[in-house]
């Protein structure tokens, strides 16, 4: 490893070279900052000890030319001064750690171990460039029908938990589709308030209401020869629903307060993570419009049902957020990725994308290890070894103080067992007795202490 020390102190750069050189690093040290970036460009160190105040220079806005840098060296601030400002400026900058004077000599020799360990590490590189990930059976079938959606004009209707990336999937039957020069538009019905729906998808006239000083044209007619996305259609109005079937159905709309209709040509493509069926029956969305937006119907798999398409979402996400933060390196070790495959990811990809920008935003080009990782240890999955996801069961129900994890633990083993050979003898109780070893009765026990709901035809 190779280390360049900007001090305009004698005393702090001798004292500096003999630190680092007993630590093994090769050290040329400046008393000048001048020419600092061609120095830096030109011996190519692993880090740099940076003097906010040099003589000749400012040492912030050396560490501010660095920033463009392919290979920039992990730098570390030295400075007389402790104010706050001065260490919040430095670490926006990309500083990798800030240390004031009289400098700790263990806190240095620490940092540049933890250098040492970052540059020995490995994280995962990120791949080429795409719009979606998806390598998974699940996601295949989901691509097949996307594929099929592209080349007709008919509704789609797009089902999963929230999070599942369903405008994704929209935008992605946009882009294969013949209007794929044509606009995108896309509205989230929950977010627009029940008064104001109408004039948001259909347009209104001047004067149609209070505060309409001119006409304007509503998202329908923003999308005309391209595609509009209803994100979360369960959240429409019932008056809405019954306007919105009008428009499916003749392909034309009414601005609020106008008598006249104009002429649309659009795709609709709408989502929701809600069950219309369930909604249907309670009077609560129209049948009729169910029909006709589920034309063609494609449910997005939750990400605890893609496992295999973790390690290659997180690649992306590494990608853009590094990009957006102005990283050249950083990322997740493959320890960490493999924790992250057997988390359940209750936000599924939203939740994803989320933990990956929050955690390079704090670690910035530090690798993230599995000790750095802010997920529930309840909620990870091994399928690889059963046990340990009993320890750390027990270990989250033991931080929150919960009483009776015996029993809880053991019911819940029970009601997995029970059902699962269930599942596998078609709900046949006297075939399930014979695998689990256990009497017929003690099962139709169980499955009513436990609640357990039987799958199949027979549940002799």
């Amino acid at each position: 490893m190779k280390a360049l020390v900007f001090d305009d102190e004698r005393t702090i750069r001798k004292v500096l070279e003999k630190i680092l050189k007993k630590e093994g690093i090769e050290v040329k040290s400046y008393e000048s900052g001048k020419d600092a970036l061609k120095k830096i460009t030109g011996e190519k160190p692993d880090i740099v000890f940076l003097d906010i105040s040099l003589g000749d220079s400012n040492g912030m806005e050396i560490l501010k030319s660095l920033v463009s840098l392919e290979n920039r060296p992990y730098v570390i601030m030295i400075s007389g001064h402790d104010e706050y400002n001065y260490l919040i400026e430095a670490m926006k900058l990309g500083a990798f750690d800030y240390i004031p004077k009289p400098f700790d000599i263990n806190k240095i020799r620490s940092v540049v171990k933890e250098i040492e360990n970052i540059i020995s590490t490995e994280t995962v590189k990120e791949k080429t460039e795409v719009d979606i990930i998806g390598k998974s059976p699940a996601m295949k079938e989901v691509f097949k029908i996307v594929g099929r959606a592209s080349a007709s004009n008919q509704p789609v209707l797009i089902t999963g938990e929230s999070g599942t990336g369903k405008e994704v999937i929209a935008k992605l039957i946009h882009k294969y589709s013949n209007r794929s020069d044509k606009p995108f538009v896309a509205i989230n019905c929950a977010a627009i308030p029940s008064g104001l729906i109408e004039s948001e998808l259909f347009g209104y006239e001047k004067g149609a209401f209070t505060g309409a000083d001119r006409s304007k044209p509503g998202k329908f007619q923003a999308a005309d020869g391209g595609t509009i996305f209803l994100d979360e259609i369960s959240e429409l109005p019932m008056e809405a629903q019954g306007k919105l079937l009008r428009v499916l159905q003749e392909m034309e709309v009414t601005p609020v307060g106008s008598t006249k209709s104009v002429k649309v040509d659009v795709r609709v493509i709408a989502a929701t993570n809600k069950n219309l069926v369930k909604l249907i029956a309670e009077d609560k969305f129209r049948e009729d419009l169910f029909y006709r937006l589920s034309v063609i119907e494609i449910n997005v798999p939750p990400l605890r049902e893609r496992r295999e398409d973790i390690p290659d979402l997180i690649e992306l996400f590494t990608k853009q957020a590094l990009k957006n933060h102005g990283l050249q390196k950083g990322g997740f070790t493959k320890e960490a990725v493999e924790i992250l495959k057997n988390y359940e990811f209750p936000g599924n990809i939203r939740e994803l994308k989320n933990l990956v920008n929050k955690l390079i935003a704090i670690y910035r080009d530090r690798p993230i290890t599995p000790e750095l990782l802010t997920i529930p240890t309840g909620k990870l999955y091994s399928s690889g070894d059963w046990r340990k996801g009993i320890e750390r069961e027990v270990e989250e129900m033991f931080s929150k103080s919960k009483k009776h994890i015996y029993t809880k633990i053991i019911e819940e083993a029970e009601k997995v067992v029970i059902k699962k050979v269930l599942e596998y003898t078609k709900g046949n109780i006297s075939e399930a007795s014979k695998y689990l070893g256990i009497h017929r009765n003690t099962i139709h026990k169980k499955i009513e202490e436990l609640n357990i709901e039987i799958r199949g035809k027979e549940k002799r």
